[in-house]
């Protein structure tokens, strides 16, 4: 293996990384630095920001979320802003950067002072700042002031005031020919095209929502526009009288804390330290994603004010691996359904299910009480490695919960109690309060037992995907020293009661975040941030006799990133990022790797803008990988994985001709420089290069 120490220089000399800088060099030489010019903080780039800080601590190769829910609903939000002087606090506390305390106080001050006049009078409200602000500022607006009555349910303007109708069409492609598309349909190859491709078509309005998704996947075949792998529709209606949410058809449910039932994205562990240790429920949502392996797809109603009630019942079919006749795994995650195999078992597992709630506002807050039936129409079976000893296996799953979340003069309080019917349980309680003017201070504490089977679950934790088998104590804070520097860490001990994924006996481990941002104004912005994990893991060796034997030793993974975001001009934004890893894993030697980045956003004119960057990378192997976040299509998330070494480079065109019209178009390839294959399997490719097209349409009325 190689050491870093003799490789260090040659990675930041000049010549290495010229390529990189010069083009960030050349654009400051021609637009130079003015430090009063305004910054386009455009809806696209806060939630860029919102996302890249709620994925960045998640390995995708690790991880079972599916993110693609949580990009849609921040698009979603910001497609359709939440009106301040109208809104619910529940709907409020959906606002990435609104807490429970933040949320009460702009529905009190409006109550008690008088409708906002526009979204900068949000600073009146205690708690909420300029930071605040210039956050949330993206996802509100104070409304139009034309308000229809709701006695009104049978005049159609009722139900089309504010329509709008949005419709695009994507497609992706890799360009090089991989292994899965060579092989014949006899030899496992791929039935269908490389292309992916997705097109929706929704209505919404004040109270109406209509939605079609279609999505072919790469390698699945299409023989025709009604022949997609797999379509999503629903028919919502929202905010009408007391019925708060109805659905028909597809749609997601997300209950207190998550520990029981939570369909689709949510934010965790990362650089939202007070508030990502909480979740702000959203009930019952119509789902527009192409995400197959979560959601229901039946019917889901809540009504009532102080005291809702919710209900849903899904009839739905999963596709699962078969063991032997009328026995399978738990279902896949993927939704690939690509060659003769995959198809043969494609939506071969029926599963039904039925639950409700019951929530009511209290003096001090709101608590609920959840539960649910499931039934599979076959038998699922266990795994049989040590890990999976205690997974679902069976055909029925009850699953109950009851949570609480309270405010007190300025602390919140929260928390869920969940058990499942197999004799397994979790539990999280945690408080947020402020600390001061300026620091804010999160605490948590959760167990979820090892037999713990919250199969539509996705509760705060170490473990992405379901809760179970995690015991940890988490602590955030965040301190503004002054308006201009920020501090923000979190530090998070976690154990594990049972073996977890690749392990075969009880682990442990922590993990912490330290961060320093400085924004002297509004054209600059840096960060330093220092991220490390420690977690004992197994590995093999012989003792004295030459036996085999596994022992437990610390896998620990360290980085340490800096960041610039400067506005070198009022139409030009760049970025520069420097990430070190460094990575020891048991019984290893110490791998290193390193990323470097300079990316440019250009305006080049109101309706047009470009994005590019040049990415150079390289590690001492798979252990030291690195990660970026990057600007995609809409409705597109990337973080992509890099290691070895070699280079990246993308451009992302956005372009909107019309004010109906909004064009997108992506062109990216990564050159490795020490491999001549790239993935494995049927994605293998043969050379060095990988690369990458996407073209996207959108039109709106």
């Amino acid at each position: 293996m190689r050491a870093f120490g003799d490789r260090y220089q040659s990675w930041l000399t000049l010549a290495k990384l010229r390529y990189v800088f010069t083009f960030g060099i050349f654009v400051i030489s021609i637009f130079p630095i003015q430090a009063n010019a305004q910054q386009r903080d455009t809806v696209r780039t806060q939630i860029e920001r919102d996302l890249e800080e709620a994925i960045e601590e998640i390995d995708p190769e690790e991880s079972d979320l599916d993110l693609e829910e949580l990009v849609e609903f921040l698009e979603s939000l910001a497609n359709n802003p939440i009106n301040i002087n109208r809104s619910s606090v529940d709907d409020l506390m959906q606002i990435p950067g609104l807490n429970f305390r933040l949320a009460q106080g702009i529905v009190q001050y409006r109550s008690n002072q008088a409708p906002f006049s526009t979204v900068d009078e949000l600073t009146d409200v205690p708690g909420v700042g300029p930071a605040t602000l210039s956050r949330i500022r993206p996802y509100i607006t104070v409304g139009t002031g034309l308000e229809l009555s709701r006695d009104l349910y049978l005049d159609p303007s009722y139900w089309t005031n504010n329509g709008r109708f949005e419709g695009f069409t994507r497609y992706q492609q890799t360009l090089q020919e991989q292994e899965g598309y060579a092989r014949p349909d006899s030899s496992g190859g791929y039935l269908g095209s490389p292309a992916k491709y997705y097109q929706r078509f929704r209505y919404t309005s004040n109270h109406l929502s209509l939605n079609l998704t279609q999505d072919k996947d790469p390698g699945e075949p299409l023989s025709g526009p009604t022949d997609f792998d797999y379509t999503s529709w629903h028919i919502g209606v929202n905010d009408v009288g007391n019925l708060q949410d109805f659905v028909i058809g597809d749609y997601s449910v997300s209950f207190g804390q998550g520990l029981l039932i939570w369909s689709g994205g949510a934010f965790g562990k990362g650089r939202d330290v007070t508030n990502g240790v909480s979740k702000n429920e959203r009930g019952i949502r119509p789902f527009t994603s192409a995400q197959e392996a979560i959601g229901f797809r039946g019917i889901a109603a809540t009504y009532g004010q102080d005291i809702q009630v919710s209900a849903f019942y899904s009839n739905r079919d999963r596709t699962a691996s078969i063991i032997e006749d009328n026995i399978v795994n738990f279902p896949t995650e993927t939704g690939y359904h690509r060659t003769v195999n995959e198809r043969s078992r494609r939506n071969n597992l029926g599963q039904e299910t039925f639950g409700g709630r019951i929530r009511a506002r209290v003096p001090f807050g709101f608590v609920g009480v959840s539960g649910y039936h499931n039934r599979f129409d076959q038998t699922v079976e266990a795994g049989n490695q040590p890990y999976q000893v205690f997974d679902f296996s069976g055909k029925e799953l009850s699953g109950y919960s009851a949570d609480y979340r309270f405010l007190i003069q300025d602390v919140i309080l929260f928390g869920e109690f969940a058990y499942t019917d197999n004799g397994g349980y979790g539990l999280l309680s945690g408080a947020d309060f402020e600390v001061g003017n300026r620091t804010n201070l999160a605490l948590s504490y959760r167990y979820y037992d090892k037999q713990l089977q919250s199969i539509f679950g996705a509760g705060f934790g170490e473990q992405s995907g379901t809760p179970g088998n995690e015991e940890g104590f988490y602590i955030g804070i965040e301190h503004e020293l002054t308006d201009q520097i920020q501090l923000i860490g979190y530090f998070d001990q976690f154990r594990f009661p049972g073996a977890r994924f690749l392990q075969s006996q009880p682990t442990s481990g922590f993990d912490w975040l330290g961060m320093i941002e400085y924004e002297p104004n509004t054209d600059l912005n840096m960060y330093l941030l220092f991220r490390s994990k420690t977690r004992e893991e197994e590995y093999d060796t012989t003792d004295e006799f030459g036996r085999e034997i596994s022992l437990l030793d610390d896998d620990i993974r360290s980085s340490i990133r800096y960041q610039a975001e400067y506005q070198v001009h009022p139409k030009v934004r760049l970025r520069t990022r420097f990430d070190l890893a460094k990575s020891t894993p048991p019984n290893s030697d110490t791998s290193w790797g390193y990323l470097v980045f300079q990316d440019i956003r250009y305006y080049l004119s109101d309706r047009f803008q470009i994005d590019a960057r040049v990415t150079m990378f390289e590690t001492e192997g798979y252990d030291s990988r690195v990660y970026q976040f990057e600007n995609d299509l809409l409705y597109v998330l990337s973080n992509t994985m890099l290691f070895d070494q070699g280079q990246r480079m993308y451009i992302l065109f956005n372009y909107e001709p019309t004010n109906w019209l909004e064009l997108w178009m992506k062109l990216s390839t990564t050159i490795y420089e020490d491999r001549q294959t790239i993935s494995s399997g049927l994605n293998e490719i043969q050379g060095d290069r990988r690369s990458d097209f996407g073209i996207q349409a959108r039109v709106r009325f």
